[in-house]
């Protein structure tokens, strides 16, 4: 007896040792060809023939229930794709995927030919390219008979994954089957907890069935078009199931400088320098943002960073180009755009500008701006609900005095340009002023100080008027010149004058009342949307110093 339960442990030791070297070794001659078999079958009848897959190897490790696929490559067949859109039943976009490996870890060959209700740990791939081709359909396609869970479910019951990782993704999106419009090196993604059955098949708080997605970017950049910026991320991380995009260091960043930028340019544009710290969108219709089809978002904000515009004046302005104001530009993009709210927090704003007549470059700044914008679109259904844009902001202008300004534009009357501004500026010295009036005006102010601005100003496309109430004292000035040196000198004459018969010393004058000045200006054909304000509101505050 003993003899014979010595055999029996010995023949299952043999078999089991024979059964591992025979899994180890063989790998996968016997299971190879019918998991290609249904593979490729799964992906033919899930797509209604529109792909195909090709494997080049199958690997695996029985024991251990891990499998390893080589070179995979999903292709879409374009003589499929044309009967399709002829029949128009085909999608907008179609893929061509292919992958270095792939990854299987919790199955084993078996499980893959026979098992129903498949459920893995992790799935990674590695060195994904994906190439998304988008069509302009002239036509709605119809929904779906079967959808995806039904599909699988016919060849394998339903089916879950913990973990999909796809490492340095290389990502093209080509507008139109064949212009390239986006283009991402070195993209992760990670999709937790997947599950694909006839209950997730509608469940819209999962992203591409998983209830949780990220996609995170680093280091991308890009030169624009005209060869003048270089746009530069530092890294984004995209959270897709809560259809959230996160933005850390969004420059962009002129590619002439400052002081070359007169011998390079052969007309007037302005010159930008941004630098956001972070940026956050949130409620982002991906696939339609990803088509060119619009931009939709439900809040963005803005939180640190910088914005500088410099103009220069010495520059010609070369063929006039029709100036658009921000909401009529809005209505200008081929693209559908609605952001509901957007909020910025800690942003500095600098206006430079170089004079032709002094040389030199003056500036305003807003510091530590703060500022709620809302409804900004140009979809014609969001408008007929709320025709205007807002804006209000608080700032520290030339941070010192204490700004809070803001502005409405009418979006259904943009081709008008009509809108209208509100600012109040509370005490401050006149003397930080000098950064913009030495250099752009020739005048230093030697003693001032402002009480308080109001600005109310209406306007459109032509022109603007509105009050300006202006209250200060103490005023001196010089009034300057350029001398041979290239340095700003002292107009003796004229700032005796200026001081002792022209300007102001004060206003309002001794035993009178602050009154509001009528201020209007007429917008010249090439001048921007801001100048006509800064216009405006100086008509009114030069009538109130006596200018």
């Amino acid at each position: 007896m003993r003899k014979n339960i010595l055999i029996a442990v010995i023949a299952m030791t043999v078999l089991t040792a024979g059964a591992l070297f025979y899994f180890k070794f063989r790998k996968l001659d016997d299971f190879e060809p019918l998991i290609k078999a249904k593979l490729q079958k799964v992906v033919h009848d899930a797509s209604g023939g529109l792909y195909k897959l090709d494997v080049e190897k199958i690997n695996a490790d029985v024991v251990n229930s891990r499998i390893i696929l080589s070179k995979v490559r999903i292709s879409y067949d374009s003589v499929v794709y044309k009967q399709m859109r002829e029949a128009k039943q085909a999608p907008a976009d179609v893929f061509d995927i292919s992958l270095s490996s792939l990854a299987i870890d919790g199955l084993t060959p078996a499980d893959l030919i026979k098992k129903r209700d498949i459920r893995l740990n992790i799935l990674m791939i590695e060195q994904p390219s994906v190439h998304v081709y988008h069509h302009h359909l002239d036509y709605e396609r119809p929904k779906k008979a079967t959808s995806v869970s039904s599909l699988i479910e016919k060849e394998i019951g339903s089916f879950g994954l913990n973990v999909l990782t796809l490492k340095d993704v290389d990502f093209v999106y080509h507008n139109g089957g064949s212009k390239i419009q986006t283009s991402l090196k070195k993209l992760n993604v990670s999709l937790k907890d997947i599950l694909i059955n006839q209950d997730t098949e509608q469940d819209t708080s999962r992203f591409l069935y998983a209830k949780d997605a990220t996609m995170s970017l680093k280091n991308f950049t890009h030169k624009t078009a005209d060869s003048l910026y270089t746009f530069i991320l530092d890294s984004i991380t995209v959270f897709a199931a809560r259809s959230e995009l996160r933005v850390h260091s969004v420059k962009v960043q002129p590619r002439i400088s400052k002081a070359n930028y007169a011998k390079v340019m052969k007309a007037r544009q302005d010159r930008y320098d941004v630098n956001m710290k972070d940026v956050v969108l949130e409620d982002i219709a991906w696939w339609t943002l990803l088509a060119g089809d619009g931009f939709y978002a439900g809040k963005a904000s803005i939180n640190g960073g910088s914005l500088e515009i410099y103009s220069d004046r010495t520059i010609p302005l070369g063929k006039s180009k029709k100036v658009r104001y921000p909401h009529q530009q809005l209505f200008e993009s081929d693209m559908a755009i609605g952001i509901k709210d957007v909020s910025v927090k800690n942003l500095d704003i600098t206006f430079m500008e170089r004079s032709p007549e002094t040389m030199q470059r003056g500036e305003i700044t807003f510091v530590n701006t703060s500022a709620s914008i809302s409804n900004v679109t140009n979809i014609p259904a969001w408008v007929a609900r709320n025709g205007i844009l807002k804006i209000d902001a608080n700032t520290r202008f030339m941070n010192e005095g204490r700004l809070k300004a803001g502005f409405r534009f009418n979006l259904r009357r943009q081709k008008e340009g009509v809108f209208s501004v509100y600012a109040d500026l509370g005490p401050m010295s006149g003397l930080t002023l000098n950064r913009a009036t030495r250099p752009l005006a020739a005048v230093e102010i030697k003693k001032a100080q402002i009480s308080k601005l109001r600005v109310d100003i209406n306007g459109n496309y032509k022109d603007a008027r509105g009050k300006v109430l202006l209250t200060y004292h103490d005023l001196k000035v010089d009034v300057l010149k350029k001398g041979n040196d290239g340095t700003l000198k002292k107009r003796g004459l004229i700032t005796f004058i200026a001081n002792n018969f022209k300007i102001n010393e004060q206003s309002p004058k001794k035993g009178e009342k602050a009154q509001a000045i009528d201020a209007y200006y007429q917008r010249p054909p090439d001048k921007s949307f801001f100048t006509l304000i800064w216009k405006t509101i100086l008509a009114g505050v030069k009538e109130s110093a006596g200018l």
